[in-house]
């Protein structure tokens, strides 16, 4: 493992690597675009699975434009999609935390944004920013941003995540380290799902401050990882998520019925249209 020790970063931008070399690059290089003088609030953390050394090699050779705290893991063998989104939150030493897919990438200044929010918001656990959704020639298809800051209690939160089956992108929630501790981490047995399920239980866990600002880009193409999660065993996964939802009655059996029409005929659409 590399790497650069400094004094205690606000922000751990986690990136989670596979084979994808060129796209690792530009999630980096994203991150470089960060000013000097706010660097050392900022961490980069790369944890690779990858089975080609291209990945590694990028990550060494920009590694010399970053002058925050930084660390490179090369995963031997590979560690899988959930444990590796694990692995990149245990290694981070930062409070707050950012797990950014090499497919994905920040925008300008959005480092900045994020950094300036936290500092303003020191007591908030969880934050969800906005972010656009792109194709693999960074055409953008839709933006995601919600059109006032605002805090939603957990019901709330649930409510609209159970609702919208992408209402929480990766590249645009920012929590705590200790929240994603507290929940138990990414469920690494039941596949592209977890990523759901662990939204649902941060959100009961402590609600989800919304901010209007777009930080960060969601690659939308044929290569990525959720593409095979298309099938009867995730939605025979994510009925269960209902069920256990349903059990904490959290929500009135009314509207977690409504969520799940909703989120499934979202589901479906999602599903066709890839």
């Amino acid at each position: 493992m590399i790497v650069c020790s400094c004094k205690r970063t606000i922000l751990s931008v986690c990136i989670p690597a596979y084979n994808r070399p060129l796209w690792l690059k530009r999630a980096i290089e994203s991150i470089l675009t960060t000013p000097a003088s706010q660097q050392h609030k900022i961490e980069i953390v790369v944890s690779d699975d990858s089975t080609v050394i291209d990945c590694r090699e990028i990550a060494e050779d920009l590694r010399h434009q970053w002058q925050g705290q930084w660390k490179y893991r090369s995963n031997f063998p590979s560690l899988g999609m959930a444990r590796n989104w694990n692995h990149c939150i245990k290694l981070a030493s930062s409070d707050y935390v950012l797990i950014l897919h090499d497919d994905d990438y920040l925008e300008p200044q959005g480092v900045e944004r994020i950094i300036n929010t936290i500092e303003a918001k020191p007591e908030i656990p969880t934050f969800l920013f906005g972010v656009q959704v792109v194709t693999s020639q960074k055409k953008i298809r839709k933006t995601q941003v919600i059109c006032s800051e605002q805090y939603f209690s957990p019901s709330e939160a649930l409510e609209r995540i159970l609702t919208d089956s992408s209402y929480i992108r990766f590249p645009g929630i920012v929590g705590r380290k200790n929240v994603f501790e507290a929940t138990g981490y990414f469920n690494e047995k039941i596949g592209g799902i977890a990523d759901i399920q662990m939204w649902i239980r941060i959100c009961q866990k402590c609600g989800l401050y919304c901010v209007p600002t777009v930080v960060s880009n969601y690659t939308v193409h044929s290569n990525a990882l959720t593409m095979d999660m298309f099938n009867l065993e995730t939605i025979q996964g994510l009925e269960n998520i209902f069920k256990s939802v349903a059990a904490t009655k959290v929500l009135p059996q009314a509207t977690l019925l409504y969520c799940k029409s909703n989120y499934f005929h979202q589901f479906i659409l999602a599903g066709t249209v890839r």
